[in-house]
């Protein structure tokens, strides 16, 4: 359940690294909690409004643990353009967040390290 609430503290936090763990189990409790409201919504004909509100409310924690997830893999944040791509473009953001974390180096040029390319 940390994983969860440390999301939630360091939802502005864009640099750094996330564990595959934490960014997984994070997603997972999003998904049970979604699925929770719509089957209230169906059962209990609650509107819609209120799984879009906590939709809108965990964007930004998400796309932040996003982020720490691609950098912890070794990847720059423009891997996530390839959510743009039509049919295989989530397919292939989810195989880059399942891969094991790459050795961490100090050789890394992501601009919050103070690198420049």
């Amino acid at each position: 359940m940390n994983w969860y609430f440390d999301a939630w503290k360091q939802y502005a936090v864009f640099s750094g690294t996330a564990s595959r763990e934490a960014f997984w189990m994070f997603l997972l409790l999003n998904v049970l909690i979604s699925a929770a409201f719509v089957v209230l919504e169906i059962f209990f004909e609650m509107t819609w409004r209120i799984e879009a509100l906590y939709s809108l409310l965990i964007f930004l924690p998400t796309l932040s643990l996003t982020v720490r997830r691609l950098h912890d893999t070794g990847r720059s944040t423009w891997w996530l353009l390839v959510m743009l791509v039509p049919a295989i473009g989530m397919v292939a953001l989810f195989v880059l967040l399942a891969l094991p974390s790459a050795p961490q180096t100090n050789d890394t040029n992501y601009p919050q390290n103070g690198t420049v390319l």
